[in-house]
Formats: C-alpha cells, sequence, structure tokens
C-alpha cells in the first residue's frame, strides 16, 4: 500500500529543495515517503532539466573574497541570468564557499571540488540555471608581505594584491591600503600581467603583426615602422601590465614609481609580488 503522503512533507521537501509542490508530491509518492530518495529524485530531474540547457552561455555571476587572519580567498560563481546573480542564495552560496576555502585545504581549488560542486548543483536545480565554480584562490601573506583586496559594488569585479616588504614598518595597515589601492587599479584597468617581462613573446609578436596590417602602418619605410612598432609596443605594456599603467588616481605617476614612493617614505624596500583579478564575463 503506498505511503501517505503530509502536506508537511511536501513542505519540507520544497524547504530543502526549492522545487516545486506538485514535483515535490510527486517525489515524495514514487518514493514511498522516504524523504531522502524524494530529494535524489528530484536532484535526478533537476540535474535532467539544466542538462537540457547545456547550451546556454553562463556569463553572469557573482565573486566574493573573505579574510580570516592572514589568509583570503576569492572565488566566481558563473550562471546563465543576472536575474538569478541577483539572487540571495547565489550570494550566500559564495560566501559559504570562500569560508569553506579558508578553514578547509581541500577547497582551495574550489572549482575541482566535489563536495563543492555537489553544493552548486543543489542551488542550480533550485535556480533552474546551469552553474558553475569558474574558479578561486586563495593567498596567504608572509612575514614579510601583505595583502589588499578590492570588491566592486556590483559584487561582478574583484583583486587581491599581495605586496611584499625588505624591511618590516611599525604601521602594516599603510601597506593592506597601498595593495587595496592597486587591487582597485586592478579592476578599473584590466591588467593581464605584473612586469613587461611576463608577457610572452608570441603575444607581442601578435601585436607586431597586428599592427602591421593597420592602414598607418601601410607605405612606412623599415625605420618609420620600426620606431611605430616600438611605440605600439609600449603602449601595449602601458595598458596589460600592471607595473607599467598609470595610477588612476595620478596619471602623471605609474604603478611602480608609486610602489616604489611609497617605500622610500616607509624606509623599506616594496614590491608587488603577485595579483589576481576576477571579471565575471571576462577571461
Amino acid at each position: 500500500m503506498p505511503a501517505i503522503v503530509t502536506t508537511e512533507q511536501v513542505m519540507s521537501l520544497r524547504s530543502q529543495t526549492g522545487a516545486g509542490i506538485m514535483d515535490c508530491k510527486a517525489a515524495l509518492k514514487e518514493a514511498d515517503g522516504d524523504m531522502a530518495k524524494a530529494v535524489e529524485i528530484l536532484r535526478k530531474k533537476g540535474i535532467a532539466g539544466l542538462a537540457k540547457r547545456a547550451g546556454r552561455t553562463m556569463k553572469e555571476g557573482v565573486v566574493e573574497v573573505k579574510n580570516s587572519g592572514n589568509k583570503y580567498a576569492m572565488v566566481e560563481i558563473n550562471c546563465e541570468t543576472d536575474f538569478v546573480a541577483k539572487n540571495p542564495d547565489v550570494k550566500n552560496f559564495a560566501v559559504e564557499l570562500a569560508g569553506l576555502m579558508l578553514s578547509d585545504a581541500s577547497y582551495s581549488n574550489p572549482a575541482e571540488n566535489e563536495k563543492a560542486k555537489e553544493k552548486l548543483q543543489n542551488l542550480a536545480m533550485k535556480t533552474g540555471e546551469n552553474m558553475i565554480i569558474r574558479r578561486g584562490i586563495v593567498f596567504e601573506s608572509s612575514s614579510n608581505s601583505e595583502i589588499g583586496f578590492y570588491i566592486h559594488t556590483d559584487s561582478k569585479k574583484t583583486a587581491m594584491v599581495e605586496i611584499s616588504f625588505s624591511k618590516d614598518v611599525a604601521n602594516r595597515e599603510v601597506i593592506r591600503q597601498l595593495a587595496k589601492d592597486i587591487a582597485m587599479q586592478c579592476v578599473a584597468m584590466g591588467a593581464k600581467w605584473l612586469n613587461k617581462e611576463d608577457v610572452p613573446a608570441e603575444v607581442i609578436e601578435k601585436e607586431k603583426e597586428i599592427y602591421k596590417s593597420t592602414p598607418q602602418a601601410q607605405g612606412k619605410n623599415e625605420i618609420a615602422l620600426a620606431k611605430m612598432l616600438e611605440g605600439r609596443i609600449k603602449k601595449f605594456y602601458e595598458e596589460n601590465c600592471l607595473n607599467e599603467q598609470p595610477f588612476i588616481r595620478d596619471q602623471k605617476i605609474k604603478i611602480s614609481d608609486l610602489v616604489q614612493a611609497k617605500g622610500k617614505e616607509l624606509s623599506t624596500d616594496l614590491s608587488i609580488k603577485r595579483f589576481v583579478s576576477y571579471m565575471v564575463g571576462l577571461e
């Protein structure tokens, strides 16, 4: 004899899964009242439903940064629509995941963590959209470094910057603030590399090849073209290498000079050790 499905069971299942009332009732009937089995049935149906949307791109989402002591976790969650990205459950999941990245080393690369992916799949079933953990990273400062981060108000752009110093300073907050200012620079200007030397040679060659094909390069003699290419590559470095970029708050000074000047002010040698930026929908 089939088990009697109560309203309380249906509402409990709906609370757990976010599925519709009729779907919950049908799952409970199929599971003969077994709540765990009903959840599994809905998950399978949810996964099947999401699979039909596999062709949909996931260019929306949220980023999150969380800090505990000298550790900082940054994560990006992608979904299909801005409507779902603004769902509080998505933000809460990102916050929870960033916390797990700080407390459990197995979550340090959340995009590859099976438990994290399972948690997200439950959320995807609830929202009815494809979702992925696109990427995540943990920074940990050392005895001679400080970390600063910036997350934009739209929760779609964020960056972390680690600055190292040669001699300790009395007020490390000054270095953290500098790192935060440079993280804001990363979000605003979209640097891809730290130094000129970090840019792959093939990227520079491709830039030169592209420039040679432009109208302004046509008909130029070898000397003139070489000078034009030199100027173009210099501009490329200024646009794409963090240390070469003009500071957003003072265009007359570039980032490497800003860091050097702050080091002199603090009587220590400062340098940007590393940075990472996440922009939803961009590489």
